[in-house]
């Protein structure tokens, strides 16, 4: 897509590693840098991923149904909102996106090629930050609030597969385990060279 102007990073990890906080912050950020930014989520609200969230809040799993339904949402999260933000010259941050489907799907059983080809059609991030945190501390977190991919060694397994990905493909990995405000500067100097580079003129802070 060489005609996108905006950036698009990606906040991954474990449930309970703070993706949606991290990104919430970032968004916040990339806002008092002066920059338009659309902060964004998976599964959506939509019709299919409102259909994902009752499938997890019953803990039912498929690796192949759930690869599919996932790859359906995004393919309208894609077309609806993450494309013509781009479009745009957005920057748009999204708290999950395909590596998500690929690391989950895959600790389900699915084959991992496989789900990188039906989700194919969404564009790569510019930046994929993956927050690591051992899955009992993780789990800890969430306080009992807990849907789906509770299990402690199911969490493990994706835990792996994001850091073996990571370390494949060059995403930035900051260790989730510390204090908020601690990790939030991490995900900051993890994306600050490459918005400054997409945006040379916004104001420094």
């Amino acid at each position: 897509m060489s005609d996108v102007k905006g950036l698009l990073i990606a906040l991954e990890g474990i449930d309970g590693a703070g993706n949606t906080t991290q990104a919430r912050l970032l968004a916040r950020w990339l806002r008092r840098l002066g920059l338009g930014v659309v902060l964004t989520k998976e599964p959506t609200k939509g019709a299919v991923g409102r259909l994902i969230r009752r499938r997890l809040r019953r803990k039912v799993r498929d690796p192949f149904l759930d690869t599919l339904l996932f790859a359906a949402d995004r393919a309208e999260h894609v077309a609806s909102v993450i494309d013509p933000a781009l479009q745009r010259g957005l920057v748009v941050v999204t708290d999950r996106y395909v590596e998500s489907s690929i690391a989950y799907q895959g600790a389900e059983g699915a084959d991992m090629g496989w789900v990188e080809a039906v989700n194919s059609f969404a564009p790569r991030p510019d930046l994929t930050i993956v927050l690591d945190i051992h899955p009992s501390q993780a789990l800890a977190r969430k306080k009992g609030v807990r849907e789906g991919f509770e299990d402690e060694d199911f969490l493990l397994r994706v835990r792996e597969i994001l850091k073996a990905r990571a370390c494949e493909r060059g995403y930035v990995v900051v260790d989730a385990s510390k204090e908020v405000t601690k990790v939030h500067v991490d995900v900051k100097r993890a994306a600050e060279g490459l918005v400054k580079s997409a945006f040379p003129s916004i104001k420094r802070r």
